[in-house]
Protein backbone atom coordinates (compact mmCIF):
# COMPACT_ATOMS: atom_id res chain seq x y z
CA UNK A 1 0.00 0.00 0.00
CA UNK A 2 1.48 3.32 -1.04
CA UNK A 3 1.61 6.17 1.44
CA UNK A 4 -0.24 9.38 0.58
CA UNK A 5 0.94 12.84 1.47
CA UNK A 6 -0.85 14.64 4.31
CA UNK A 7 -2.93 16.77 1.98
CA UNK A 8 -4.28 13.66 0.26
CA UNK A 9 -5.34 12.27 3.65
CA UNK A 10 -7.09 15.55 4.37
CA UNK A 11 -9.02 15.17 1.12
CA UNK A 12 -9.97 11.62 2.12
CA UNK A 13 -11.18 12.66 5.58
CA UNK A 14 -13.30 15.41 4.10
CA UNK A 15 -15.10 13.29 1.52
CA UNK A 16 -15.56 10.44 4.00
CA UNK A 17 -17.26 12.81 6.43
CA UNK A 18 -19.51 14.12 3.67
CA UNK A 19 -20.44 10.60 2.61
CA UNK A 20 -21.32 9.61 6.18
CA UNK A 21 -23.39 12.75 6.71
CA UNK A 22 -25.47 11.92 3.65
CA UNK A 23 -26.06 8.30 4.66
CA UNK A 24 -29.52 8.85 6.13
CA UNK A 25 -30.82 10.80 3.16
CA UNK A 26 -29.41 8.32 0.67
CA UNK A 27 -30.86 5.33 2.53
CA UNK A 28 -34.30 6.95 2.54
CA UNK A 29 -34.40 7.28 -1.22
CA UNK A 30 -32.65 4.01 -2.09
CA UNK A 31 -35.86 2.08 -2.71
CA UNK A 32 -37.27 4.87 -4.89
CA UNK A 33 -34.21 5.65 -6.93
CA UNK A 34 -31.85 2.79 -7.77
CA UNK A 35 -29.48 5.05 -9.61
CA UNK A 36 -29.12 7.41 -6.66
CA UNK A 37 -28.63 4.44 -4.36
CA UNK A 38 -25.92 3.07 -6.64
CA UNK A 39 -24.25 6.47 -6.77
CA UNK A 40 -24.27 6.70 -2.99
CA UNK A 41 -22.93 3.16 -2.60
CA UNK A 42 -20.15 3.91 -5.05
CA UNK A 43 -19.14 7.15 -3.34
CA UNK A 44 -19.26 5.50 0.06
CA UNK A 45 -17.10 2.63 -1.14
CA UNK A 46 -14.60 4.97 -2.74
CA UNK A 47 -14.42 7.11 0.40
CA UNK A 48 -13.99 4.00 2.52
CA UNK A 49 -11.22 2.69 0.28
CA UNK A 50 -9.33 5.93 0.65
CA UNK A 51 -9.92 6.50 4.35
CA UNK A 52 -9.10 3.04 5.72
CA UNK A 53 -6.06 2.40 3.57
CA UNK A 54 -7.65 -0.25 1.35
CA UNK A 55 -7.31 1.95 -1.72
CA UNK A 56 -5.11 -0.27 -3.86
CA UNK A 57 -3.29 1.98 -6.27
CA UNK A 58 -2.29 0.44 -9.59
CA UNK A 59 1.36 -0.53 -9.60
CA UNK A 60 3.70 1.56 -11.70
CA UNK A 61 4.87 -0.86 -14.44
CA UNK A 62 8.41 -2.19 -14.13
CA UNK A 63 9.78 -0.78 -17.37
CA UNK A 64 8.51 2.70 -16.49
CA UNK A 65 10.16 2.42 -13.07
CA UNK A 66 13.42 1.35 -14.68
CA UNK A 67 13.31 4.31 -17.06
CA UNK A 68 12.59 6.73 -14.22
CA UNK A 69 15.34 5.27 -12.03
CA UNK A 70 17.87 5.45 -14.85
CA UNK A 71 16.95 9.03 -15.69
CA UNK A 72 17.53 10.05 -12.07
CA UNK A 73 21.24 9.67 -12.83
CA UNK A 74 22.44 12.89 -14.49
CA UNK A 75 25.30 10.95 -16.08
CA UNK A 76 23.12 8.26 -17.66
CA UNK A 77 24.01 7.41 -21.25
CA UNK A 78 21.82 7.11 -24.31
CA UNK A 79 22.99 3.51 -24.65
CA UNK A 80 21.74 2.58 -21.19
CA UNK A 81 18.33 4.13 -21.79
CA UNK A 82 18.17 2.43 -25.19
CA UNK A 83 18.82 -0.97 -23.58
CA UNK A 84 15.95 -0.41 -21.14
CA UNK A 85 13.59 0.72 -23.88
CA UNK A 86 14.53 -2.21 -26.12
CA UNK A 87 13.67 -4.63 -23.30
CA UNK A 88 10.00 -3.69 -23.76
CA UNK A 89 8.84 -4.05 -27.39
CA UNK A 90 5.66 -2.04 -26.87
CA UNK A 91 7.66 0.88 -25.45
CA UNK A 92 10.18 0.64 -28.30
CA UNK A 93 7.45 0.73 -30.93
CA UNK A 94 5.67 3.63 -29.25
CA UNK A 95 8.86 5.65 -28.98
CA UNK A 96 9.58 5.16 -32.68
CA UNK A 97 6.04 6.22 -33.59
CA UNK A 98 6.44 9.39 -31.53
CA UNK A 99 9.83 10.15 -33.09
CA UNK A 100 8.21 9.91 -36.53
CA UNK A 101 5.04 11.81 -35.63
CA UNK A 102 4.20 15.16 -37.20
CA UNK A 103 4.80 16.79 -33.83
CA UNK A 104 8.34 15.49 -33.36
CA UNK A 105 9.68 14.59 -36.79
CA UNK A 106 12.45 16.73 -38.23
CA UNK A 107 13.18 16.37 -41.93
CA UNK A 108 11.98 13.67 -44.29
CA UNK A 109 14.02 10.69 -43.13
CA UNK A 110 12.17 8.12 -41.05
CA UNK A 111 13.80 7.10 -37.77
CA UNK A 112 14.00 3.33 -37.54
CA UNK A 113 16.22 2.62 -34.52
CA UNK A 114 15.57 3.32 -30.85
CA UNK A 115 18.94 4.90 -30.09
CA UNK A 116 18.46 7.55 -32.78
CA UNK A 117 14.91 8.15 -31.57
CA UNK A 118 16.18 8.75 -28.03
CA UNK A 119 18.90 11.10 -29.25
CA UNK A 120 16.34 13.02 -31.30
CA UNK A 121 13.59 13.20 -28.70
CA UNK A 122 15.64 13.59 -25.52
CA UNK A 123 15.37 11.78 -22.20
CA UNK A 124 12.31 13.68 -20.98
CA UNK A 125 10.24 12.51 -23.94
CA UNK A 126 11.40 8.95 -23.26
CA UNK A 127 10.07 9.38 -19.72
CA UNK A 128 6.77 10.74 -21.04
CA UNK A 129 6.43 7.81 -23.40
CA UNK A 130 7.07 5.36 -20.56
CA UNK A 131 4.46 7.12 -18.42
CA UNK A 132 1.88 6.94 -21.22
CA UNK A 133 2.52 3.21 -21.44
CA UNK A 134 2.27 2.93 -17.65
CA UNK A 135 -1.14 4.61 -17.60
CA UNK A 136 -2.38 2.36 -20.40
CA UNK A 137 -1.12 -0.73 -18.54
CA UNK A 138 -2.51 0.31 -15.16
CA UNK A 139 -5.97 1.21 -16.47
CA UNK A 140 -6.83 -1.34 -19.12
CA UNK A 141 -10.38 -0.97 -20.40
CA UNK A 142 -12.70 -3.98 -20.58
CA UNK A 143 -13.05 -5.61 -23.97
CA UNK A 144 -16.45 -4.02 -24.54
CA UNK A 145 -19.23 -2.04 -22.90
CA UNK A 146 -19.72 1.51 -21.63
CA UNK A 147 -16.59 1.50 -19.46
CA UNK A 148 -14.44 0.83 -22.51
CA UNK A 149 -16.01 3.71 -24.43
CA UNK A 150 -15.49 6.14 -21.59
CA UNK A 151 -11.91 5.01 -20.98
CA UNK A 152 -11.13 5.47 -24.67
CA UNK A 153 -12.74 8.92 -24.65
CA UNK A 154 -10.74 9.89 -21.57
CA UNK A 155 -7.53 8.61 -23.14
CA UNK A 156 -8.12 10.65 -26.32
CA UNK A 157 -8.88 13.73 -24.23
CA UNK A 158 -5.71 13.23 -22.18
CA UNK A 159 -3.60 13.08 -25.34
CA UNK A 160 -5.21 16.28 -26.65
CA UNK A 161 -4.49 18.04 -23.37
CA UNK A 162 -0.92 16.71 -23.35
CA UNK A 163 -0.17 17.95 -26.87
CA UNK A 164 -1.82 21.33 -26.25
CA UNK A 165 0.11 21.67 -22.99
CA UNK A 166 3.33 21.04 -24.90
CA UNK A 167 2.41 23.63 -27.54
CA UNK A 168 1.31 26.25 -25.00
CA UNK A 169 4.48 25.82 -22.94
CA UNK A 170 6.61 26.11 -26.06
CA UNK A 171 4.82 29.13 -27.51
CA UNK A 172 3.44 31.15 -24.61
CA UNK A 173 5.09 30.23 -21.31
CA UNK A 174 8.50 31.06 -19.91
CA UNK A 175 9.83 28.88 -17.14
CA UNK A 176 7.84 25.70 -17.85
CA UNK A 177 9.49 23.00 -19.90
CA UNK A 178 7.30 21.72 -22.76
CA UNK A 179 8.14 18.11 -21.87
CA UNK A 180 7.03 18.67 -18.25
CA UNK A 181 3.81 20.26 -19.49
CA UNK A 182 3.16 17.30 -21.76
CA UNK A 183 3.75 14.80 -18.95
CA UNK A 184 1.34 16.67 -16.69
CA UNK A 185 -1.24 16.75 -19.46
CA UNK A 186 -0.95 12.99 -19.86
CA UNK A 187 -1.61 12.56 -16.12
CA UNK A 188 -4.22 15.27 -15.53
CA UNK A 189 -7.26 12.98 -15.88
CA UNK A 190 -5.82 9.89 -14.23
CA UNK A 191 -8.45 10.10 -11.49
CA UNK A 192 -11.13 9.57 -14.14
CA UNK A 193 -9.51 6.31 -15.21
CA UNK A 194 -9.53 5.00 -11.66
CA UNK A 195 -13.14 6.02 -11.05
CA UNK A 196 -14.27 4.37 -14.29
CA UNK A 197 -12.55 1.14 -13.31
CA UNK A 198 -14.22 1.16 -9.90
CA UNK A 199 -17.61 2.19 -11.32
CA UNK A 200 -17.69 -0.94 -13.48
CA UNK A 201 -19.07 -2.76 -10.43
CA UNK A 202 -22.07 -0.38 -10.38
CA UNK A 203 -23.77 -0.86 -13.79
CA UNK A 204 -26.70 1.37 -12.82
CA UNK A 205 -24.40 4.37 -13.06
CA UNK A 206 -23.80 3.76 -16.75
CA UNK A 207 -27.54 3.84 -17.42
CA UNK A 208 -27.52 7.50 -16.35
CA UNK A 209 -24.32 9.07 -17.71
CA UNK A 210 -25.11 12.43 -16.14
CA UNK A 211 -24.92 10.89 -12.66
CA UNK A 212 -21.59 9.22 -13.38
CA UNK A 213 -20.21 12.37 -14.96
CA UNK A 214 -21.22 14.34 -11.89
CA UNK A 215 -19.41 11.89 -9.62
CA UNK A 216 -16.29 12.01 -11.75
CA UNK A 217 -16.39 15.79 -11.90
CA UNK A 218 -16.46 16.02 -8.12
CA UNK A 219 -14.00 13.26 -7.32
CA UNK A 220 -11.43 12.85 -10.06
CA UNK A 221 -9.09 15.75 -9.16
CA UNK A 222 -8.51 14.56 -5.59
CA UNK A 223 -8.29 10.90 -6.56
CA UNK A 224 -5.88 11.80 -9.35
CA UNK A 225 -3.69 13.73 -6.95
CA UNK A 226 -3.54 10.74 -4.59
CA UNK A 227 -2.42 8.51 -7.46
CA UNK A 228 0.33 10.76 -8.82
CA UNK A 229 1.65 11.37 -5.31
CA UNK A 230 1.71 7.66 -4.59
CA UNK A 231 3.53 7.10 -7.88
CA UNK A 232 6.18 9.57 -6.76
CA UNK A 233 5.61 12.48 -9.14
CA UNK A 234 6.66 15.94 -7.91
CA UNK A 235 4.39 18.42 -6.16
CA UNK A 236 3.84 20.76 -9.15
CA UNK A 237 2.35 17.87 -11.12
CA UNK A 238 0.17 16.85 -8.15
CA UNK A 239 -1.10 20.43 -7.84
CA UNK A 240 -1.88 20.58 -11.56
CA UNK A 241 -3.81 17.30 -11.44
CA UNK A 242 -5.78 18.57 -8.44
CA UNK A 243 -6.48 22.08 -9.76
CA UNK A 244 -6.72 21.78 -13.54
CA UNK A 245 -10.44 22.61 -13.45
CA UNK A 246 -10.26 25.38 -10.82
CA UNK A 247 -10.79 28.25 -13.25
CA UNK A 248 -10.45 30.89 -10.53
CA UNK A 249 -7.02 29.68 -9.34
CA UNK A 250 -4.59 32.57 -9.17
CA UNK A 251 -1.13 33.15 -7.75
CA UNK A 252 1.72 35.60 -7.89
CA UNK A 253 4.30 35.32 -10.62
CA UNK A 254 4.25 33.88 -14.09
CA UNK A 255 2.26 30.92 -15.37
CA UNK A 256 3.08 27.54 -13.87
CA UNK A 257 2.44 24.06 -15.21
CA UNK A 258 -1.00 23.94 -13.57
CA UNK A 259 -2.00 27.10 -15.46
CA UNK A 260 -0.83 25.59 -18.72
CA UNK A 261 -2.75 22.34 -18.21
CA UNK A 262 -5.83 24.26 -17.10
CA UNK A 263 -5.81 26.28 -20.33
CA UNK A 264 -5.01 23.20 -22.43
CA UNK A 265 -7.94 21.39 -20.81
CA UNK A 266 -10.21 24.32 -21.67
CA UNK A 267 -9.07 24.33 -25.29
CA UNK A 268 -9.37 20.56 -25.61
CA UNK A 269 -12.89 20.64 -24.14
CA UNK A 270 -13.91 23.36 -26.57
CA UNK A 271 -12.41 21.41 -29.42
CA UNK A 272 -14.51 18.43 -28.33
CA UNK A 273 -17.67 20.54 -28.37
CA UNK A 274 -18.00 21.38 -24.68
CA UNK A 275 -18.82 25.08 -24.98
CA UNK A 276 -21.61 25.49 -22.46
CA UNK A 277 -21.04 27.26 -19.16
CA UNK A 278 -17.43 28.13 -19.95
CA UNK A 279 -16.52 31.71 -19.04
CA UNK A 280 -14.67 34.01 -21.38
CA UNK A 281 -11.01 33.04 -21.44
CA UNK A 282 -9.96 36.65 -20.91
CA UNK A 283 -11.55 36.50 -17.43
CA UNK A 284 -9.62 33.41 -16.29
CA UNK A 285 -6.37 34.18 -14.39
CA UNK A 286 -4.43 31.35 -16.05
CA UNK A 287 -5.41 32.66 -19.49
CA UNK A 288 -4.40 36.16 -18.50
CA UNK A 289 -0.97 34.92 -17.44
CA UNK A 290 -0.51 33.25 -20.82
CA UNK A 291 -2.05 36.22 -22.66
CA UNK A 292 -4.47 33.95 -24.48
CA UNK A 293 -8.08 34.67 -25.44
CA UNK A 294 -10.69 32.81 -27.50
CA UNK A 295 -9.28 33.98 -30.81
CA UNK A 296 -5.70 32.94 -30.06
CA UNK A 297 -6.90 29.79 -28.36
CA UNK A 298 -8.88 28.66 -31.40
CA UNK A 299 -5.90 29.42 -33.61
CA UNK A 300 -3.61 27.34 -31.42
CA UNK A 301 -6.18 24.54 -31.46
CA UNK A 302 -6.50 24.63 -35.25
CA UNK A 303 -2.75 24.81 -35.81
CA UNK A 304 -2.18 21.90 -33.42
CA UNK A 305 -4.80 19.56 -34.86
CA UNK A 306 -2.40 17.61 -37.05
CA UNK A 307 0.05 17.28 -34.17
CA UNK A 308 -2.76 16.07 -31.91
CA UNK A 309 -3.86 13.45 -34.43
CA UNK A 310 -0.33 12.21 -35.07
CA UNK A 311 0.49 12.01 -31.37
CA UNK A 312 -2.81 10.23 -30.65
CA UNK A 313 -1.88 7.63 -33.25
CA UNK A 314 1.63 7.33 -31.82
CA UNK A 315 0.29 6.80 -28.31
CA UNK A 316 -2.39 4.39 -29.47
CA UNK A 317 -5.23 6.66 -28.36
Amino acid sequence: MSQFRNDSFEFVRQVSAEASADAGAAAACAEQDATRAAAFAFVRQLAQDLSDGSFELPAFPEVALRVREALSDPEVSVDKIARIVLSEPVLSARLLRIANSAMMRRGSLEITDVRTAISRLGFEMVRNTAVSLAVDSAFKAPAHGPVRRQVENTRRHSVRVAVLSYVLAKRLADGVKPDEAMLTGLLHAIGRFYILMRADAFPELFEHPDVLQGLMQDWHPGVGRAIVEAWGFPEPIAVAVDEHEVLERDHAGRADVADIVLVANLLASRGEGAQADLPAMASIPACMKLKIDEQLGMRVLAESEQEILSMAQALGA
